[in-house]
């Protein structure tokens, strides 16, 4: 008869197990997390507060979640460190501290990144002044040639008007074209005449 029980009370056993006293099975599944913002967080051999502490962790510390288990989570840290903790210490979001290294880390670039942009401009702004200035000095001197131009052309004009305005001039000018005229004219005339006798 106590076989029998033995028997018929081993199956219950085991559903009891199953439905009552069961605990949780892990979860394998790897999960980057961070503890949260508590000061600091105690590191236990296993999943419960029996356990004994075998360290500690500070907030915002990056560890990979590695199961669950009682309300307990079992992490990863230090390369192939483990221990359990609470889960509700856990953070699946960086904590104050870790998005502070960030926002640091982004203003450092963006500061670095502004430098060097302010430097570019600098040059830049360098770079137009001299051309700038360049363009004045070559307008200043581009102007300077056209006046020098206008004053040579009134001075060139004015000196071909009054060479053909004097005296000696214009007098050598008629004698010059009179004594061409003139021994022209006589050489022209006796070859008509020598031309008709012919005829």
């Amino acid at each position: 008869m106590f076989s029998l029980f033995r028997s018929s009370v081993r199956p219950l056993f085991f559903i009891g197990l199953l439905v009552f006293g069961l605990p949780a099975q892990s979860q394998t599944e790897q999960t980057p997390a961070y503890i949260s913002d508590a000061l600091v967080v105690y590191l236990h051999s296993g999943p419960g507060n029996q356990y004994r502490i075998i360290g500690t962790l500070a907030a915002g510390s990056s560890v990979m979640r590695l199961s669950e288990e009682n309300g307990y989570a079992q992490i990863q840290y230090e390369e192939n460190k483990t221990g359990w903790l609470p889960k509700e210490n856990l953070s699946f979001t960086p904590g104050l501290s870790a998005q502070l290294s960030e926002l640091q880390a982004t203003f450092t670039e963006q500061s670095t990144r502004l430098a060097e942009l302010e430097q570019a401009n600098s040059l830049l702004q360098t770079d137009l002044n001299r051309v700038t200035q360049e363009r004045d000095q070559a307008q200043q001197e581009l102007q300077q040639l056209s006046r020098s131009n206008e004053r040579l052309t009134t001075e060139l004009d004015q000196t071909q008007a009054s060479f053909w305005q004097q005296p000696m001039v214009l007098g050598g000018a008629i004698l010059f074209f009179g004594l061409i005229f003139g021994l022209l004219l006589p050489k022209l005339i006796p070859q008509r005449r020598s031309s008709e006798r012919w005829m």
